[in-house]
């Protein structure tokens, strides 16, 4: 099924509020390196608020670990999970980890605990004592353990009357709640049942452990089954991914480890409003008129302000981090060898990318492969591609809100978050003219409803169609029949379409161009679905970036490059050391770390099997050159 592109421009810079940040509130202990951001950028990926409300901030101080009388945001606890610190108390006043944010709820009348991007995103690199940052890398981060332990220690709180008391006194000394312990009592039986929910939903057989989700079905539950209120359409998310590295990324055409979204016009923009949505977002699917589409808590004006910054951030280089003592110097002879290596076995797929010079966005396109071509573990790509849903609350809705087919009564799961993502971008357009600026055409200064409901007129003047005739209001199917009819092209129709709208509004001009290409039995039903598939984007930074294969189940580079039958069966995954011999990441034995077995659905070690018949010799220089891109 083609997807639906939806559309909006970037703002600037400058319309993101951003306080000066200076070198003295980072921590000294901590190496960073240049990779395109300062100090400002950094706070903001690490601490702004996207829109992803978890539980009440005032609950969170105040709950305690789930089998302890500590605090469950004491920094022990949450670093035993693999989160981060960064000492910058202009933009972290509560001493919250990377990627825990105060955030506001879709109503905006209260503080909430929150989860950003960089809580994924930001790698913790340890060798001999020492620990640097990659900004934009794979985190260690147990997000699924940070979950199972939320829902327990609101259950054990909720059950053990010592340990709500003792909740209900810290919420009494200082709360803008309300203060009687049985009115707290109801409020946290309501936040209790919304994680509860949430863990319901998101029931997994298999644990992903740090550093992976199985981020696509997390997000189709929450647009398909929480939002809609339709449980049934919740589907086990068993297939777990290593959280993607960010560096590039606005670059390239696709993203995803499937490749299933586009990423040109809006899409960059797209895509973070749906990880929102999937990660704790809120929306109220009641159509709107004046702003039109649906309200949410995504925090449209901070996605953009962090995709600005995305655009700067560059891949890390090893050499930087040899420079600070880190890393071991490379050996440019081997290098050498390795790059002729690299050009015959892998540049046909992982094309090289210049870090300096990376042209436009969404410009570079990014190969993708089928599964027998591939061999890597199937899961998740399948259970993508065949994710169908009930559409229920929005059937006979437009897919593109205010364009296209209405939905059937079942469709793809990705059709129904393009329709959430649509709405709540439309909603964001029409009600925030800050967010609005110039791209390839003019701005929508205005309400976007407003522009949408005159379109008719003008396109029955442009085109000299009659009154009679059954073109009299916006609806672009319609529309576009007519002109096929007519015999103009589908370059031509986009092409009259757009001079049709006086202000040539970005909106009804992408969303003609969607149409042609999104149309019929295939947008409104599941007649196709997405092609399973897994995409080879380039390879910048890849050495910091393990465990490696998209689900994270080969430990090195040095052990994918063996046959699939020697790479390791189970090894353990932690924040640990990393080893820049093999290029991977070893456990600390003080920590308790997480046991993968290849074995298990969903884990297979399997696939990718280039380079494997190298000599050893090969291997080693292809190794040394890899860590040099």
């Amino acid at each position: 099924m083609t997807k639906l592109k939806i559309i909006f421009s970037f703002m600037t810079a400058a319309t993101i509020a951003s306080a000066t940040y200076t070198e003295s509130y980072a921590d000294s202990n901590i190496i960073t390196v240049d990779q395109g951001w300062d100090y400002s950028d950094r706070a903001f990926f690490y601490f702004s608020p996207q829109g992803s409300p978890i539980i009440p901030f005032e609950f969170a101080k105040a709950l305690e670990q789930p089998n302890s009388e500590e605090l469950f945001l004491d920094p022990s606890f949450l670093k035993e999970l693999g989160m981060i610190y960064w000492n910058d108390p202009k933009s972290n006043p509560e001493n919250l980890p990377v990627g825990l944010t105060v955030d506001n709820g879709r109503l905006g009348n209260e503080s909430f605990l929150g989860m950003n991007c960089s809580s994924c995103h930001v790698t913790e690199i340890k060798v001999g004592g020492k620990t640097a940052l990659v900004d934009g890398g794979v985190s260690h981060f147990d997000f699924w353990s940070f979950m199972k332990s939320l829902n327990s220690a609101l259950h054990n709180t909720y059950n053990d009357n010592e340990k709500f008391d003792r909740f209900a006194k810290r919420i009494s000394e200082g709360s803008k709640l309300t203060k009687d312990s049985e009115s707290i009592r109801a409020n946290f039986r309501k936040t209790l049942r919304h994680v509860e929910d949430w863990s319901y939903r998101n029931h997994a057989s298999l644990e992903p452990g740090p550093g992976r989700v199985d981020a696509l079905n997390v997000i189709l539950n929450q647009v398909t089954a929480a939002m809609l209120h339709l449980p049934s359409n919740a589907r086990s998310p068993d297939a777990p991914v290593s959280y993607p590295f960010l560096w590039d990324a606005p670059y390239f055409d696709v993203v995803q480890y499937n490749g299933a979204v586009p990423n040109a016009g809006a899409g960059a923009l797209a895509r973070n409003i749906g990880q929102v949505l999937g990660v704790f977002g809120q929306v109220d699917i009641t159509e709107g008129t004046i702003p039109l589409g649906y309200n949410s808590s995504v925090n449209v004006t901070h996605l953009i302000g962090l995709e600005k910054r995305l655009e700067t951030l560059k891949s890390p280089m090893w050499a930087d981090f040899a420079k600070q003592g880190l890393l071991p110097e490379l050996d440019q002879n081997l290098v050498a060898k390795g790059g002729k290596i690299y050009d015959k076995e892998c540049s046909n797929c992982h094309a090289p990318f210049d870090r300096d010079n990376r042209g436009d966005l969404a410009a570079t396109h990014i190969k993708t492969f089928d599964l027998e071509t591939i061999g890597t573990d199937p899961a998740a790509a399948l259970g993508f591609s065949a994710r169908e849903v009930v559409t229920g609350p929005v059937e006979n809705r437009k897919i593109g809100v205010v364009a296209g087919e209405p939905f059937c009564e079942v469709t793809h799961g990705n059709a129904v978050l393009v329709h959430m993502v649509t709405a709540v971008m439309l909603n964001n357009l029409s009600n925030d003219k800050s967010i609005v600026e110039k791209s390839a055409l003019d701005l929508v200064e205005s309400s976007v409803h407003s522009k949408v409901s005159h379109l008719g007129q003008s396109i029955r003047s442009a085109f000299g169609f009659s009154h009679k005739e059954k073109v009299v209001n916006p609806d672009y199917g319609t529309i576009i029949d007519a002109l096929q009819a007519k015999g103009l092209s589908n370059k031509e129709i986009a092409a009259a379409l757009k001079k049709t709208s006086e202000d040539k509004s970005i909106l009804f001009d992408e969303l003609v161009k969607d149409h042609i290409d999104y149309t019929g039995a295939d947008q409104a039903c599941m007649t196709v679905v997405q092609t399973a598939q897994y995409r080879a984007r380039p390879l910048d930074g890849i050495w910091a970036t393990g465990p490696f294969l998209h689900n994270g189940s080969v430990p090195t580079l040095s052990d994918l490059l063996k046959p699939q039958e020697s790479r390791p069966e189970t090894f353990v995954v932690g924040n640990g050391q990393f080893d820049p011999q093999k290029v991977g990441f070893m456990p600390e034995t003080s920590q308790t770390n997480f046991l993968f077995d290849t074995r298990l659905k969903g884990n297979s070690r399997a696939g990718h099997l280039y380079g494997t018949t190298l000599s050893e010799p090969e291997k080693s220089a292809l190794l040394e050159y890899l860590k040099s891109l």
